[in-house]
């Protein structure tokens, strides 16, 4: 089976690429405004944390230049390494707050630790590939996201400090965009596609796209015949030899709302069981197909019902003369 479609290649990240650019891009503007003062809205806009904010800031550097480096590993481990990096980040800002006397800041550091202790561990797990799915690293995304809306909230209307606010204001320009920016790219086709379950996702969805043959089957009153004959003893079938057992063959053809389907029909010696194969491409070097095996059929009004074990598992319109409709 050829699952070109739904395999990452090595040069699908573009998605990798923008968030390794977004990681250094922030890291850079965050170590512009910590060493930089700024005026803003008549307030004097000065960032005052010890080595751990700036280890934090490093710190997204050194993840953005490792996606970028390695973006021949693709989409995939490029979130992994995104993720991790952004949680790890946001930890390593956090900790010294813990040790605040005022309780505003004390408990918002530790909801913030928090999240950013679960992204880190998504993170891992995505690069390790014990997540099947960013499911959970979504969740956890809009969680950090709205615990960002709320402490702006917080501050702006019901604090009314709009001065501690501002305070707030580069880590929180700067980190909202790329909380936002993994959000964005953990819905993309790109992620959600190559994660383990995605491809198996894909693998079904193609599985049952070539199998599902549509609410109408056609067949001609020839091939209608033809399968009816596969029921008691054809003779009219080619033969052919598989080893020590002996079967007879017979080929017609389904129309579908998706087009022609060729079918093999197979009746085996010691077997008293018709075999049906629909066949996704005979032209294909490597035929798979859906098979079945009928018991028997009722015919009425123009249709034929096949039958297996369980009950009718196909519907057929015999409709026209010619074989080709």
């Amino acid at each position: 089976m050829d699952n070109r479609a739904i395999r990452e290649t090595p040069y699908g990240n573009k998605a990798g690429i923008f968030l390794g650019v977004m990681l250094i891009a922030s890291g850079i503007m965050m170590l512009l405004t910590r060493f930089t003062v700024v005026d803003l809205f008549g307030y004097e806009l000065k960032v005052e944390d010890n080595a751990f904010g700036v280890a934090s800031r490093i710190l997204l550097l050194i993840g953005g230049a490792t996606i970028l480096y390695m973006n021949k590993r693709g989409n995939y481990f490029a979130v992994g390494v995104y993720a991790f990096t952004l949680g790890t980040s946001r930890v390593i800002r956090s900790l010294p707050n813990l040790l605040s006397e005022n309780n505003t800041l004390y408990y918002t550091t530790l909801i913030m630790l928090i999240v950013g202790i679960n992204l880190t561990i998504t993170g891992y797990n995505h690069l390790t590939v014990r997540m099947k799915n960013p499911l959970m690293m979504r969740y956890t995304t809009i969680a950090i996201i709205c615990a960002y809306a709320i402490i702006l909230l917080y501050f702006a209307y019901i604090q009314e400090s709009p001065g501690l606010l501002i305070s707030y204001v580069p880590d929180t320009i700067w980190y909202i965009p790329l909380y936002v920016a993994l959000l964005i790219v953990l819905f993309s086709k790109g992620v959600v596609n190559n994660s383990p379950l995605g491809r198996v996702n894909g693998f079904t969805a193609s599985l049952a796209d070539r199998t599902y043959l549509g609410d109408e089957i056609i067949i001609s009153d020839e091939d209608a015949k033809r399968i009816k004959e596969g029921f008691s003893e054809p003779v009219t079938w080619k033969e052919k030899n598989v080893g020590d057992y002996r079967a007879v063959e017979e080929n017609v053809i389904f129309k579908t709302g998706r087009g022609d389907r060729d079918v093999v029909l197979e009746k085996w010696d010691g077997d008293d069981g018709l075999y049906l194969t629909v066949i996704d491409d005979r032209r294909d070097s490597f035929v798979d197909g859906c098979r079945m095996r009928l018991s028997s059929y009722t015919e009425s009004e123009n249709i034929l019902e096949l039958k297996d074990e369980i009950g009718v598992c196909a519907r057929l319109l015999i409709r026209g003369s010619e074989r080709w409709i």
